[in-house]
Parts: C-alpha cells; structure tokens; sequence
C-alpha cells in the first residue's frame, strides 16, 4: 500500500466520522522561512470579536490566554458586520457582538460582496476618536464613529479574504485568485513533509483542500505539527499541476503515490503556504 493511499479514508472528528487515532486541539503555528518541516511556533496572539468587545480589556484573552492589551498586535476572523465609511468596517462575532476596525491609511480593503469570512491583522487601541485622528492622520465623522467611542478596536495593517476550504474545494474558487487568502480548518491526513490536507467542521469529504510548502512556512525549534490540530493557513491559491508541484516542492512521490495524488487534488485548486498562525476556535 502506498503512503498516499494509506491516508485516503481520513475525515475529521468534528464532520461526526472518525477513523484514526487523532486528538484534535487548538494550535500555534508562525510565519514563513524555516527550514525544519512540519514544526510550529507561538506567534501573534489570535482572539475573537468576543474577546474585543468590552468595555474594558483587562482580564481579556487570547486562544493562547495571552492577556490583550492595548498596542499589541493580534488576528482576528470574523465577518462584516457594516461598512461604516472608506476607512472602518466593523466585524461581528457568533454572539453578536461587533468590533470596530479601522484601515491603515494608504491601505486599500476590498470587503467582500457575499458572506464569506475576512481576517484581520492589526494594533489594538481604545478608540477615542481624536486621539485615532491624531495618531493615524484620519478624519473621521464623529455622528459615524460616536457608538465605539472608549471601546477596544483595531487598527489593520492587513485584512484577508477567509474562505473556508469546502468553499474553495467544492464551490467557485475563482474570486480568490490572485490574492492572499486566509483559510482556517483542521489539518487531516500530512502527506510529506511539506504537504497536508485542510479540513472543516461539518464537512464531510475523504480528500480535503491540499495545503503546499509548508516547510517554508513553519518555524524550527517547535512543536510538531500534528493532525487533528486546528490552524490556520495565509497562502494563496494556484491550480493542480503535478509536475509543478513536483519540481518546486518536491513531494517525492513513487509512481503509484503520483497516480492516487493526481486522481484526488486535480481538480481542485491548492494552497502555496506563505504563513501558519494560531486559530482562536476552541475545540
């Protein structure tokens, strides 16, 4: 049996099928330009829109139960809630609640048309609305902004589009082309050293989205990256081509193993990792 085939029935635990020994958990993986495989770091901290909005953030939380505090750096996943003028959107979390965030100036976003998630890298400050004109250079309305005055925001330097990997694998990937996206999932069956299969709660699938140079985007000195573990990959996206894939990431495979990886990712798009960093779900 081939080490390809060997794999070829891996669902997640959360889809509700089982069948391997995997204990699922949240993990921390860091940014590109290692050269030990597989092996993850703690990075940035990772909170949801839950740990943001209060009025008050001491004694807030990270994934990692990082305390949050004002002017550091976190990432956040979530998705529009309302675009409040060209320079802020807010984000809304699972319960309802929303976070605003403010755009670097100079930094063009395009928020998405539909649903789909967006992820967003930033500082975290107590908005007061001079003081963000001030610090930042903006002018904003106050009549837009009088809501958020005192709470906890960001302020992006990076927002991303957040497909999820069923949405890639099965639906209409072209959107996301030509873009770094990020996309969250469970890592399932690690097929080499530098190359695993993404997948999602709930989606019940024996392939998943094939993940690609992820030796390049690990740390060393780090914690293995496991399956079962819940990450999240900055990459983007390029079309199925084994011989490419082959000549640039050297994936190693025997015939037989090449055949079976042709048959289950042609026809869907992978992603060429550029960056792995903690997901703030708790299992």
């Amino acid at each position: 049996m081939s080490n390809l085939n060997k794999y070829s029935f891996y669902l997640p635990k959360k889809a509700g099928l089982y069948l391997g020994g995997i204990a699922l958990g949240v993990t921390t993986l860091l940014l590109p330009g290692c050269n030990t495989p597989n092996d993850i770091q703690e990075g940035r901290t990772n909170v949801t829109t839950e740990d943001l909005a209060t009025d008050d953030l001491e004694g807030a939380t990270g994934a990692g139960g990082e305390e949050i505090v004002v002017g550091q750096e976190v990432t956040i996943r979530a998705r529009v809630q309302e675009e409040i003028s060209d320079q802020a959107f807010a984000v809304q979390g699972e319960d309802g609640t929303n976070v605003l965030v403010i755009n670097s100036p100079g930094t063009p976003v395009t928020l998405p048309a539909d649903d789909t998630p967006i992820q967003v890298t930033g500082e975290v400050v107590e908005f007061v609305i001079a003081d963000v004109e001030a610090d930042y250079g903006l002018d904003l309305d106050n009549e837009l902004f009088g809501d958020y005055e005192t709470e906890p925001a960001i302020i992006a330097q990076s927002v991303a589009l957040a497909p999820t990997p069923e949405q890639l694998a099965e639906g209409d990937p072209q959107p996301f082309y030509d873009q770094v996206i990020a996309v969250e999932g469970d890592v399932g069956h690690i097929l080499s050293s530098n190359t695993f299969a993404l997948y999602e709660e709930g989606w019940i699938d024996d392939k998943g989205l094939l993940v690609i140079g992820v030796d390049r985007a690990l740390k060393s000195n780090n914690t293995a990256l496991q399956e079962g573990e819940t990450v999240t990959v900055t990459g983007r996206l390029m079309d199925f081509d084994l011989a490419v894939l082959e000549q640039e990431y050297n994936l190693g495979l025997d015939q037989e193993e090449a055949a079976e990886f042709e048959a289950s990712y042609t026809d869907r798009p992978v992603i060429v990792a550029e960056e792995v960093f903690p997901s703030a779900v708790e299992d």
